[in-house]
């Protein structure tokens, strides 16, 4: 089982001192890896969700600095709001100077209003990610040339190459999403009850038996949490400044939070994304001290897509 650490890169808590801190302390904490979320341009119409939502790629570059074998991954980018050539040169970069220890969650998106702000357009938002994601192995690869119908190039290189191959983990839980991830190296799903993760989890193993990959994909879920006692569950975003939505937040006593994700494992669960909500640094600090107690009850192993085993 590994266990990975959103860090406080948003809300009443965000800053850089604090994600440096965060990151330092995941690393000695033996967390496997941090993360970063994305958008670029929040709707006015998500009232209490911050419009302070720093770009992952800085941020992960300020951890990379302060850091020397923690994982750095997003959870999860949307590629479409970028520049796909521009944004391979930037992730490469990243991972070259993290001494290959990235991992790349991305995902379609969902907010129109975000695509109109990029002046994209939301249609075939499936397809483009896919074209993204072949462009950039290629290019990543060495290819001079790549054709699709979103992302093309000829008579060009990209230096520097990542330090070994990108884990590329596609977000979200729809059957394009599965499908997607079937072809990856990773599934970041979203927090859902047992029943509903296992049935995920079983149509994904399913398209991969389709697929007839290489290794496995990594089984991830991104799970808000909250130690100790609940949040106002109507003013969750009021209260903590970093909410994503009426997700479902998993709250509890440390015994109780391992109990619930032991199922998980049993069910096949592989990595888990912990997102404290927490309202200030020391609340920040009680929760990943929280988190560790919960790690050290469900164990841990090596990271998944860890550089020694990318090359």
């Amino acid at each position: 089982m590994r266990f990975g650490l959103h860090l406080p890169q948003l809300g009443r808590s965000a800053g850089l001192d604090h994600i440096v801190r965060t990151a330092r302390r995941a690393e000695e904490l033996g967390f496997d890896d941090v993360w970063v979320a994305d958008h670029v341009a929040v709707p006015t119409r998500l009232a209490g969700m911050p419009s302070f939502f720093p770009e992952p790629v800085p941020l992960l570059s300020a951890a990379a600095a302060h850091t020397s074998r923690v994982g750095l991954g997003t959870s999860v980018l949307v590629p479409a709001y970028r520049n796909p050539m521009q944004f391979a040169k930037q992730w490469a970069t990243l991972d070259w100077l993290s001494g290959g220890r990235t991992i790349l969650g991305v995902g379609a998106g969902w907010l129109a209003e975000e695509f109109e702000a990029c002046g994209v357009p939301m249609r075939q938002r499936g397809r483009r990610l896919d074209d993204y994601i072949g462009g950039w192995r290629a290019a990543w690869g060495g290819a001079e040339e790549y054709t699709s119908d979103h992302f093309s190039f000829r008579d060009v290189r990209v230096k520097p190459a990542p330090a070994g191959p990108v884990p590329i983990w596609i977000g979200g839980s729809s059957p394009g999403a599965l499908r997607r991830a079937a072809r990856c190296e990773g599934w970041m799903g979203t927090w859902a009850p047992l029943e509903v993760f296992a049935d995920r989890l079983a149509e994904l193993r399913a398209h991969e038996q389709d697929a007839a990959g290489g290794s496995p994909t990594v089984a991830s879920i991104h799970m808000e949490v909250r130690f100790g006692s609940p949040l106002d569950g109507g003013g969750r975003w009021s209260e903590v400044g970093d909410g994503y939505g009426e997700r479902p937040v998993a709250t509890g006593t440390v015994p109780q939070l391992a109990e619930l994700l032991a199922g998980y494992v049993d069910a096949g669960l592989q990595h888990v994304l912990l997102v404290p909500l927490a309202r200030s640094e020391d609340e920040w600090a009680a929760h990943v001290d929280a988190a560790v107690e919960l790690k050290s009850m469900l164990g841990s192993g090596d990271r998944p897509g860890a550089p020694e085993d990318r090359r």
